[in-house]
């Protein structure tokens, strides 16, 4: 009778453990996140690849689980040493960082089709484009729109989708770019189909974009890219976390995920912080890849041109607001080369962000720093009232900063920037005299705008006199022209004139 009793409590107090909740296992999920990297040095004690290295390095060894390093896309171009290597030389860093995953970016079709597909051969990680389809119709290149990795018990589902804008604003021949939302949200639900517990939105678009990604497409965790500025917003459960630019920051997201057999996953808590990338030191993997690539550079860029005489000032909040010295310098070295009546080049194109101050000795370093594109020089014709339309766009975002703004030569003009778009433009003198609506004048630009890029949809209209496959780079064509100078003074003067409020 004793034994019956034992045998009915031991029965009794099984029940009751089985009949309690089996516990959660909980995952600490750790994304290390980067987008639009243009430099591999650093910059004035910021930045630096061999430095974000180190940073990589550490947090992967201090993770409590799986980690992922992510890319949000602009790598290839417009680094300086792009214009070399066309980007090649970030490829084999990002591999030695050893990337997860990127997707892609505007910036990754500077050089054009050909070229985005020879880099993502190259990578070691899949590159992601829902939304960017080849001639084909399938994704562009190799890349790929969704890939499904394993940490742990979990599947960790990821989507990458980029702004349509790179129609507009890159080398896209051949390809169609579908609407963002639609694509993430299709992608997302088909990785949920597939057994995904967690799907991430790895994305190229501006930061409105974004918020409509977090909000409406049901994925867990938006990395993005194309604005420069460090971000982190938490809504609905879903962070949206960017990292800046230039790898000043390393953006690290943290989330711990509970599962149940039976049950879905379960994000149980979202943590996220910005490393900032300052007096760190390189790591020892890296730092001989970046040596390198400075070696070349040093080759190839370090000749000698012109001294200065004056400042220049390349900082994008003046050559797209008002007439810049190093704007007029490029766009008169573009016209005599064409011996055109007229140049024009857009502010956004010149890239270097910097002041160079009296007596500094103007390098090809410098001038590729400034026009990383690979752009060529083109001349067009244009009838007097087509080149004041070109102006009136390259005045009506002024307001927005925008690179549209012109850089010119051979002409000047007086705009009201508080009229509305399209009848700002003013007073319009060609060599001085008053610009004739039916006459035919040479403009020289360049390839990028006579494509119609940056809303100049007119140049692509007009007659070509010599296009791009007989042209030089305009890199070349200014370092000629500095060179022959020998000293450079250029201030403005009073070319481009906004009326006063």
């Amino acid at each position: 009778m004793f034994l019956s009793a034992r045998r009915l409590l031991l029965r009794a107090a099984l029940l009751c453990l089985l009949a309690l909740p089996a516990a959660a296992e909980t995952t600490t999920l750790t994304f290390l996140h980067l987008n639009d990297i243009y430099e591999h040095l650093p910059r004035n004690g910021h930045g630096g690849l061999a430095e974000i290295g180190t940073l990589i390095e550490r947090e992967r060894a201090a993770a409590p689980g799986p980690v992922f390093l992510t890319f949000g896309g602009d790598l290839i171009s417009p680094s300086l040493a792009s214009s070399i290597t066309e980007g090649a030389h970030m490829i084999e860093i990002f591999n030695a960082l050893r990337t997860d995953v990127a997707v892609l970016g505007n910036h990754e079709f500077d050089f054009g089709p050909e070229v985005a597909a020879r880099r993502i051969a190259e990578s070691r990680f899949p590159w992601l484009g829902a939304n960017v389809l080849g001639p084909n119709g399938q994704i562009f290149g190799g890349a790929v729109a969704t890939v499904m990795r394993q940490a742990g018990p979990l599947r960790i589902g990821f989507v990458g989708v980029l702004t349509q804008a790179t129609a507009l604003v890159s080398s896209t021949p051949g390809i169609t770019f579908l609407p963002e939302l639609q694509a993430v949200r299709e992608a997302a639900a088909a990785l949920r189909a597939a057994g995904a517990d967690l799907v991430v939105a790895l994305t190229h678009l501006d930061l409105e974009q974004d918020r409509e990604v977090q909000r409406s497409t049901g994925v867990d965790l938006v990395l993005g890219g194309h604005d420069h500025d460090p971000a982190a917003l938490l809504e609905g459960g879903v962070l949206l976390l960017k990292s800046g630019s230039d790898a000043y920051w390393l953006g690290v997201a943290e989330l711990t995920v509970e599962t149940l057999p039976g049950r879905p996953a379960r994000i149980a808590a979202i943590g996220w912080r910005m490393i900032p990338n300052t007096g760190v030191p390189p790591s020892a993997a890296i730092a001989p890849l970046v040596a390198a690539v400075e070696t070349k550079l040093d080759a190839a860029l370090g000749e000698r041109l012109a001294t200065l005489a004056a400042p220049l000032d390349s900082r994008s909040a003046t050559l797209r607001s008002r007439e810049a010295a190093i704007g007029d310098f490029f766009a008169e070295a573009l016209r005599a080369h064409l011996s055109a009546d007229v140049a024009l080049i857009n502010g956004g194109g010149l890239r270097g962000n910097r002041e160079y101050p009296v007596g500094h000795v103007l390098t090809r370093r410098d001038l590729v720093a400034e026009a990383p594109f690979g752009n060529v020089v083109m001349l067009l014709e244009a009838r007097g009232e087509e080149l004041k339309r070109l102006l009136e766009n390259g005045v009506s975002e002024v307001e927005n900063v925008d690179g549209r703004f012109p850089q010119i030569s051979g002409m000047a003009f007086t705009y009201d920037p508080r009229a509305p778009r399209g009848s700002r433009v003013q007073a319009v003198t060609v060599g001085g005299r008053p610009l004739e609506p039916d006459r035919t004048y040479r403009l020289a630009t360049t390839d990028y705008l006579q494509s119609g890029k940056d809303g100049y949809d007119l140049m692509a209209q007009l007659p070509v006199l010599v296009d791009a496959s007989g042209a030089m780079l305009l890199v070349t064509v200014v370092a000629e022209a500095a060179k022959r100078a020998g000293t450079i003074a250029l201030v403005p003067d009073g070319r481009i004139r906004a009326l006063a409020p």
